[in-house]
């Protein structure tokens, strides 16, 4: 009995080493390249902060946060909300209307509000888009002039 099972085993082994032996080897499949190229940015909204500081003009720096909303609904035009925080003032809300937008087709783009001009490039992978420079001006004395808070700012696609 034993010789049986050692003869059967010793076959079956020969049998797997000759049938292993007949196959091509496999070859891994190429993983394409992924395209991460938005086609229009139409119905599709971003969300972001600035961190900065603010001089009081009581004296004193204080840290102030700008949380901007870009929206952009179609046929060139959109909406930019902005929301501020600040100790040393009191809360702003802002929604000023996108006047004009442009997407190129590779993930660069411009956008128009409150008469500036903006440029954007996003990222599609990590679906994030960087505004080459987001400013408002606020009138932080009787002076009439106004102090312009802002800059190259992160966005995080929401929509």
């Amino acid at each position: 009995m034993k010789q049986f099972f050692a003869t059967a085993a010793a076959g079956l082994m020969a049998f797997l080493l000759l049938v292993s032996c007949g196959k091509e080897p496999v070859t891994p499949t190429e993983t394409p390249d992924l395209d991460f190229t938005y086609e229009t940015v139409d119905n599709t909204s971003w969300q972001g902060s600035y961190n900065t500081y603010i001089n009081s003009p009581y004296g004193g720096s204080f840290p102030m946060v700008m949380e901007w909303t870009v929206d952009f609904n179609g046929n060139g035009k959109g909406l930019v909300y902005l929301h501020i925080e600040s100790p040393a003032i009191s809360p702003i809300d802002e929604e000023m209307p996108i006047t004009n937008y442009t997407y190129n087709g590779d993930n660069t783009g411009t956008f128009d509000f409150n008469t500036h001009h903006y440029q954007f490039a996003i990222d599609g992978l990590n679906r994030t888009m960087e505004v080459d420079s987001l400013r408002f001006g606020l009138e932080l004395d009787d002076s009439g002039r106004s102090t312009y808070f802002g800059g190259k700012t992160t966005l995080r696609q929401t929509r």
